[in-house]
């Protein structure tokens, strides 16, 4: 199955993602504590592309004295969702000003199937999805882990399980979405295992990374014919420590 938007992009966001439509895009989706982050760093590693956290940047959003700002941050003190749109403009905003990037890793999104909806329209289709299979249990210890290391409230801690199973529930719903673009791996391997794997699951986009670079090497290696100097044969190297006469002048 092929991207609903891949010849469509609607003029409904006001920003203009020209500049870096044509590059590459990774979702890294699974439910929380599925080990998104781990999963992401691999690939940015096999890939040279980079890395974009929404849970960063909605958090450095709250921290802004701005209506938007004031929004996210009440939204997430409230533990209500954050709207898809505003998520989607800030990773927007987040690639447009890393015009430099080789491609983009999205870390845990799309949390809905109408964010991704909306990414797909308003940006483009990702290349690939790698989806991140893990036992709801385990990703709902990882994440009351991760909670309590953060110091959240025992309330949002205990609701962990509660989480992972709606969660997963919209990541099944996206991954069906973009069945053709989904490539599947277990999460719990261990790291030489999920790297060895996902390094054969990406192999076509870890290709494309190496091609260029070794073009690049290639064209620093050769030498310039326009400043080296000419290599000269025996007879012309004789004649090059020989007097020359005013009858026949050097020939440069």
């Amino acid at each position: 199955m092929g991207c609903f938007y891949s010849r469509r992009v609607e003029n409904d966001s006001p920003y203009d993602m020209s500049p870096i439509r044509h590059l590459p895009v990774i979702f890294v989706n699974g439910v929380p504590g599925a080990g998104s982050q781990t999963v992401a760093e691999t690939i940015a590693t096999m890939t040279g592309y980079t890395t974009v956290r929404p849970g960063d940047l909605l958090r450095h959003e709250a921290a802004r004295d701005t209506t938007r700002g004031r929004l996210v941050a009440d939204r997430m003190r409230a533990q209500e969702e954050i709207p898809d749109q505003l998520t989607v403009d800030l990773i927007k905003e987040s690639m447009l000003q890393q015009q430099d990037a080789t491609g983009f890793i999205l870390v845990g999104f799309p949390r809905t199937r109408r964010m991704s909806s909306i990414f797909n329209r308003q940006v483009k289709c990702p290349e690939k999805i790698v989806a991140l299979e893990v036992d709801d249990e385990v990703a709902a210890t990882r994440l009351q882990n991760k909670l309590s290391e953060l110091g959240r409230p025992a309330s949002e801690v205990s609701s962990a399980r509660q989480i992972v199973r709606r969660a997963a529930s919209n990541v099944r719903s996206v991954h069906k979405r973009h069945s053709g673009h989904v490539v599947t791996v277990n999460s719990a391997d261990n790291p030489t295992t999920l790297a060895s794997t996902l390094k054969e699951m990406l192999s076509d986009m870890i290709q494309d990374k190496k091609e260029p670079q070794e073009d690049s090497r290639r064209e620093e290696n050769m030498p310039d014919v326009t400043s080296s100097p000419a290599l000269l044969t025996e007879e012309q190297q004789e004649r090059e420590i020989q007097p020359q006469s005013i009858e026949e002048p050097v020939v440069t």
